[in-house]
């Protein structure tokens, strides 16, 4: 009986991360990402497209790419700020198992795409 209430436990997770999966905001660029933390303070989605399919290269593994952005400082200029982005490429293969990849990156950005000229 256990086994079967464990076993209807791990199918309803899969069932409620999958539907979380198909409902998140798809990015295909980084600048979109950028500017959705910095309207909003951060965001989240799936990356696809070109920056994905470089992780895909990189760790051998077709799971998807999540993406997080959020802001870490903010700058006398409204429209630039510092962020973190947070990469995370799904069902990569290690000595261990089946794991996440996690590579986390902050930088100083606009709105228009560009470095704030001036930091404080």
């Amino acid at each position: 009986m256990k086994t079967l209430s464990a076993l209807l436990v791990l199918l309803c997770c899969s069932t409620v991360a999958r539907e979380g999966l198909a409902q998140s905001t798809v990015y295909t660029r980084q600048h979109d990402l950028l500017v959705a933390a910095i309207r909003h303070g951060s965001t989240s989605g799936v990356m696809e497209g070109e920056v994905a399919e470089h992780f895909t290269r990189q760790f051998r593994s077709t799971g998807p790419l999540l993406v997080t952005a959020s802001v870490i400082q903010s700058f006398s200029r409204n429209d630039c700020k510092r962020l973190e982005m947070v990469f995370t490429k799904q069902d990569v293969e290690t000595p261990r198992g089946r794991t996440g990849a996690i590579l986390k990156t902050r930088l100083n950005y606009c709105l228009d795409g560009s470095p704030p000229i001036a930091l404080e």
